[in-house]
């Protein structure tokens, strides 16, 4: 039997979903961002990212448990603003390198919808912004976070509208 697509959120229940904005203003920066529905029912990811005081990201993340043992990729349904974002996903923090995100870099089309594949063997390792050598596998049965970044000295304002995040066989 063909296994089909998990969603993993379509926004539909956004007080039910544990979404949180960490920016570089953890760190003295000034970048600014949001994270809203907008009257499509669509999650929009916006703000300004400033490369003042070594600024220079934004992220939105949500901090509920997933298990994606099975599946192969992400797939993401989004309009951009022809910036490059991250897709994230980090392990549980009682797994063995709690401190380690797990990233997919993916380029948007200025005002267009996209259905964007992010196989989960293309996903690297990240730790403020270096990448560790002796990272351990992503552990797709234990993700206690999941969500988006704007970085890569990306100054200016963003958009990023998302219909839909799915888990693909």
């Amino acid at each position: 039997m063909e296994q089909l697509p998990v969603v993993i959120t379509d926004f539909t229940n956004l007080a039910n979903q544990k979404w949180r904005i960490v920016n570089d203003d953890v760190m003295g920066g000034l970048s600014e961002s949001h994270f809203q529905i907008n009257s499509d029912g669509h999650a929009v990811f916006l703000g300004e990212i400033s490369l003042k005081n070594n600024g220079g990201f934004a992220s939105v993340r949500n901090q509920e448990p997933l298990n994606l043992f099975g599946f192969e990729a992400v797939r993401l349904k989004v309009k951009g603003d022809g910036s490059r974002y991250s897709f994230r996903l980090k392990p549980n923090p009682d797994s063995s390198n709690p401190a380690y995100w797990y990233e997919h870099r993916f380029e948007t089309e200025k005002d267009e919808w996209s259905e964007i594949v992010l196989p989960f063997s293309s996903f690297k390792p990240t730790y403020r912004g270096s990448t560790p050598k002796d990272a351990p596998q992503l552990d797709l049965k234990n993700i206690s976070h999941f969500g988006f970044l704007i970085s890569d000295k990306q100054s200016g304002k963003f958009r990023l509208e998302v219909n839909k995040i799915e888990a693909i066989p």
